[in-house]
């Protein structure tokens, strides 16, 4: 926002006046950085930082971790500017509820345990209150001023869904497969030919109409036996390369011949192939909307912030952090 000239003047004697001593006095607060109006101290950059610097997006470097951070609490003070400007506050029941919701989630059952557990984290119960209301006001700016405009109808998700479907949502060849599997000593010739005529009468005896299932019981050694063979879905490709070519023949086949392996053979029992495809629309609708979602809000985020930026006075008292960027709409 355009700061009319008055405004400019005093606020630039009160950076002067703050960087000189006071006669008889102490600086009490010193002053990281100015938002406008709002100013952010030392005290409160100091406590957000010993928290933030154990976040994973602090990073490695302190020095870049302050000036995340700062952007960050630059960010806050205009929301809480934009807060007041549309009469966007939390109320107490919000507040409450919020307050209810962490004691569940940190399974606090008494109010004694969860003063405790604050307590250990030099916090009251006040000073969460606080936190909680101003967390849930900014998040009313941002749902009014930006989740409202994000454009998540059925008709932008299948849009999306078309776009993104290879990427997200591509199904491979995939069939119901069982078998039965008879190993054998890869050195020893016999024993290689001795399954072979196991696996023959396995097949003989499906041939003569018993059940598959019924037969891996009595043949198999694979570990799937019990379940009469069953592996349940395959899909094309999750197999080694040569039981993979068997059980996605072409054209399919309900019983392919045998595969030999080097100390295995394999018989299969293959039925409902199903051909590569896409997951349906109505089945990845919720995924699709909350990717989607996340896109739009970042980029909206992103552009609601700058603009804000833009049209705020921003001031950062301290050189180290003026990597912070600075901006400040032309006067």
């Amino acid at each position: 926002m355009n700061l009319p000239m008055r405004n400019r003047i005093l606020l630039a004697a009160s950076v002067l006046l703050a960087s000189l001593p006071l006669a008889g006095a102490e600086l009490v607060e010193k002053i990281v950085a100015r938002v406008n109006d709002r100013l952010i101290t030392n005290s409160e950059f100091e406590a957000r930082f010993a928290v933030f610097i154990s976040s994973p997006q602090a990073g490695n470097n302190p020095l870049e971790a302050k000036r995340k951070l700062l952007s960050e609490l630059i960010d806050e003070k205009l929301l809480e500017e934009r807060a007041k400007e549309l009469s966007v506050a939390a109320t107490d029941e919000e507040v409450e509820t919020a307050v209810e919701r962490v004691k569940r989630q940190y399974n606090l059952a008494t109010d004694a345990e969860f003063d405790n557990a604050l307590k250990s984290s030099n916090l009251t119960r006040e000073d969460l209150k606080r936190q909680m209301k101003n967390t849930i006001t900014l998040q009313k700016v941002i749902g009014r001023d930006i989740n409202s405009k994000l454009d998540l109808s059925d008709d932008t998700l299948r849009l999306e869904y078309e776009r993104r479907k290879d990427q997200l949502y591509k199904t491979p060849d995939q069939a119901q497969v069982a078998e039965i599997v008879i190993r054998f000593d890869a050195n020893d010739p016999a024993a290689r030919a001795r399954a072979a005529s196991r696996i023959e009468e396995a097949r003989a005896k499906i041939t003569a109409g018993a059940a598959f299932a019924d037969v891996a019981k009595q043949y198999s050694e694979g570990n799937a036996r019990e379940r009469g063979g069953a592996l349940g879905t395959v899909s094309k490709g999750e197999l080694v390369t040569a039981l993979d070519a068997a059980v996605f023949s072409d054209p399919p086949a309900e019983y392919p011949p045998a595969v030999l392996l080097s100390s295995s053979i394999h018989l299969f029992h293959v039925t409902d192939r199903k051909s590569a495809g896409y997951r349906p629309f109505a089945e990845v609708k919720d995924d699709l909307r909350a990717r989607i979602g996340d896109d739009l809000y970042d980029k909206h985020y992103g552009e609601y912030i700058q603009k804000l930026r833009r049209e705020a006075f921003i001031k950062i008292y301290e050189p180290a952090l003026a990597a912070a960027k600075e901006e400040k709409k032309a006067s």
